[in-house]
């Protein structure tokens, strides 16, 4: 089965052997669009290879960037004078998390037996927006949607001209939400993204793992679960919560929630630790308020 799949005229994705990471290539005109450019080296050398034959001028290329977790930044060295692009937090983000990066994507890549041919080092984008913005990247038209929850500057990439959503690290079919925060902060964000799907005619959805969403219906279920999945998690520990329990008495409690890749063999994509990840979120989101009631 071959790595890449078209999903709209002048538009293809590659899925990464490593936790099933989609990094898109789009062509227009003699340039091209790449975003979240990864995951292992012999990966990159394929798709360094397909944009330059789309262009053999790096710098025809943006280089975007949904956020500046491990496995979606190391592509950048295999693009030479290409236009960057991501949140304006990104750099600093990335600069703070340099060290946790360096080690995710060092254990990462031998885990499938490969490494960086160069160290890895940290970069500020050329280009960077926050918010709701229309920015052209080469001939690209995007807009760009804050989308915090999995990280604090994690943006969504519109591309109307193509009719495709890049969700980055939302809206995955083999993930559930993945918090660093409270879980309000990351329903918001669907909230952004759900006002797209109802205004926009989005027709595919790339997310940072797992399959392709065609059809806008098939996007706005992703966004319809995870949203319930959310509310039911904020329910249950806020019951938890208000019956006194500990965070390990609570966890233990919201263990029987039903949600993708529960008790999944592969452990690439096993939710249960960011189940109970997510769980602290919560109950830490609590205890910051102060809920009254809380005995």
């Amino acid at each position: 089965m071959s790595a890449w799949s078209e999903v709209a005229p002048g538009v293809r994705v590659r899925t990464s052997r490593c936790y099933a990471m989609n990094s898109l290539v789009a062509a227009v005109d003699g340039h091209a669009l790449v975003v979240d450019a990864g995951v292992l080296p012999s990966e990159l050398d394929d798709m360094a290879a397909q944009v330059q034959a789309i262009t053999p001028r790096f710098e025809r290329v943006s280089l975007a960037f949904t956020h500046p977790h491990w496995d979606h930044v190391l592509g950048a060295p295999w693009f030479p004078g290409a236009t960057t692009f991501a949140h304006a937090g990104f750099g600093d983000e990335l600069e703070r998390e340099f060290d946790h990066v360096t080690k995710r994507a060092t254990e990462g890549l031998a885990a499938k037996g490969e490494k960086l041919p160069h160290p890895f080092r940290a970069f500020r984008p050329t280009l960077s927006a926050r918010g709701t913005t229309r920015v052209e990247l080469g001939p690209f038209e995007v807009v760009t949607y804050d989308t915090p929850g999995h990280s604090g500057c994690h943006l969504a990439y519109w591309l109307p001209g193509h009719g495709v959503l890049v969700a980055g690290d939302l809206l995955s079919d083999i993930e559930i939400p993945w918090l660093d925060g409270p879980p309000w902060v990351y329903r918001a964000s669907l909230k952004s993204l759900h006002w797209l799907f109802e205004q926009e005619d989005v027709r595919v959805l790339v997310p940072g793992h797992g399959p392709v969403a065609h059809g806008r219906t098939n996007g706005y279920r992703r966004l319809l679960r995870d949203m319930n999945y959310l509310l039911q998690l904020e329910e249950l520990v806020g019951a938890a919560w208000k019956r006194g329990l500990s965070l390990e008495e609570t966890q233990a409690e919201v263990s029987h929630m039903t949600y993708l890749n529960k008790n999944a063999g592969n452990e690439e994509i096993a939710m249960n630790d960011v189940h109970a990840k997510n769980v602290s979120f919560a109950y830490a989101a609590l205890a910051d308020s102060a809920t009254p009631g809380r005995s």
